[in-house]
């Protein structure tokens, strides 16, 4: 019996107790304990405190609550253009562009299966793609890059490998084999995915048509939201520790404007346009 959980606790594997202990750490409430977390996570992140809503360590509950922080309602303008694309997150740009024969480039020799990401077939074989990276002293929630009706979202249970850009490179298929929630979005010209990645330490997702939290240790699941529309640039989620955006636009539903790899984006930037 003495041996039961350190077996556990290897099959399980180290980045599943890292998520579980990050998790944790991030909701206690005691008030040094959350607050120095805060404060050095500022400091070594050079976090920019000037567009949110609260700015003191002492305003937040605990550590999570600083991670999900909101931002003034005049940080992010949305821009609300005629069948306008907009960037879901702030975050940087770590691959973009068309993809064909359902396959996304990383980066050089590695890919991501399309078909395999989304497991749905209303994703058509060729398109245009975008993967926005959040780095740590990002702000984490994520918005609805088209004015839609979201038709459906699943969570896909999978490795919680970092998603880091230096990733890119060494891991073949990166994001269809992480933990991850598709979101499909439905406009008047077709279905836009837009998926959120769960990575290692990035416990749970928050869903705006939920108030339960979308844990990534659950098991595959698929929900019909029927009915659920969402403005662009309305709020639809929080990464709770995390992690990276990816955006399919099949062709004739849209396209993406040109971006660089490495390019910084904004919530509410254009990033491209849907068909009328």
């Amino acid at each position: 019996m003495q041996r039961d959980w350190p077996f556990r606790l290897k099959s399980r594997g180290l980045t599943y107790w890292l998520t579980r202990a990050a998790g944790w750490l991030s909701t206690v409430e005691i008030s040094f304990v959350k607050n120095f977390l805060i404060s050095r996570f500022i400091q070594f992140y050079r976090v920019d405190m000037t567009s949110a809503q609260r700015h003191e360590p002492e305003q937040f509950h605990h550590f999570l609550d600083f991670f999900t922080r909101e931002l003034k309602t005049s940080a992010r303008p949305i821009d609300h253009g005629d069948n306008g694309i907009v960037s879901p997150v702030d975050g940087t740009i770590a691959s973009w562009g068309r993809y064909t024969n359902n396959t996304l480039i990383q980066v050089k020799r590695t890919t991501t299966n399309i078909f395999n990401l989304a497991q749905s077939d209303l994703i058509s074989d060729s398109g245009w793609y975008g993967i926005i990276y959040l780095s740590p002293k990002d702000y984490h929630r994520v918005h609805a890059p088209v004015t839609s009706d979201l038709i459906e979202s699943k969570r896909i249970d999978g490795t919680r490998h970092s998603v880091n850009p230096r990733n890119h490179a060494s891991i073949d298929g990166l994001y269809e084999r992480n933990v991850r929630l598709n979101c499909f979005l439905e406009c008047p010209s077709g279905v836009v995915l837009m998926t959120l990645v769960g990575a290692m330490i990035v416990s749970s997702i928050q869903v705006a048509w939920d108030e339960s939290v979308v844990s990534t240790k659950q098991q595959d699941q698929s929900t019909a939201q029927l009915g659920l529309h969402f403005e662009s640039g309305s709020e639809m989620a929080r990464f709770c520790l995390g992690s990276t955006v990816v955006l399919v636009i099949p062709d004739g539903v849209g396209e993406l404007d040109s971006f660089e790899v490495g390019h910084a984006l904004k919530l509410g930037e254009r990033i491209g346009s849907v068909k009328v």
